[in-house]
């Protein structure tokens, strides 16, 4: 079946152009509708991510803070131990007598051939006490002269008569006492 269009050319194409722009104006509509939406879409989607990142962003802040705190406080403590480690060990070092002073001090003292067996200090009383043996009886007298004589670092010397009783392989001991700058 066939159509036909009685209406005059111009109207015909007026009712063409018409229904082409009633489209044109659907498309343009069904656009901006469409435009619109992503734009609000969009919007709202950043403002979502916003505030998502805001929380975030303060969630971090706060774990920060109290990662600071609980480093701080193990810091503080470990720094704190260290200190008072190292303030025992000033201490002690400051309170104890220099026995490096005294042994080098001692060290020159004895002639060679004397074999010191026994060195001990007593800081109390301030004395030393030692034990030896020697070849000779006349070394064992070089050494008290030794002592005796530096009184620079060594005082009050005693002289038991045990020590030159035999002429030959002599055990011998004397006690003495330490000068205080030698402590220090």
């Amino acid at each position: 079946m066939k159509t036909i269009n009685l209406l005059p050319k111009p109207r015909q194409r007026l009712l063409k152009d018409e229904a082409v722009f009633r489209s044109l104006l659907v498309i343009i509509g069904v656009s901006v509708f469409s435009f619109v939406l992503v734009i609000a879409a969009q919007f709202g989607t950043k403002l979502y991510l916003q505030n998502q990142s805001a929380a975030v962003h303060q969630k971090v802040l706060d774990l920060q803070d109290q990662i600071k705190k609980d480093n701080n406080s193990n810091q503080k403590a470990q720094v704190a131990e260290i200190n008072n480690l190292i303030e025992d060990y000033k201490n002690l070092s400051s309170s104890s007598p220099k026995w490096s002073r005294v042994l080098k001090a001692f060290a020159a003292l004895p002639p060679p051939g004397i074999k010191i067996s026994n060195f001990s200090i007593n800081f109390e009383d301030k004395t030393i006490q030692i034990t030896g043996q020697s070849p000779t009886r006349e070394l064992v007298i070089q050494l008290y002269n030794v002592i005796l004589n530096d009184d620079k670092e060594f005082y009050n010397i005693d002289y038991p008569f045990d020590n030159v009783a035999k002429p030959t392989n002599v055990g011998f001991h004397f006690t003495f006492n330490i000068r205080d700058s030698l402590l220090k």
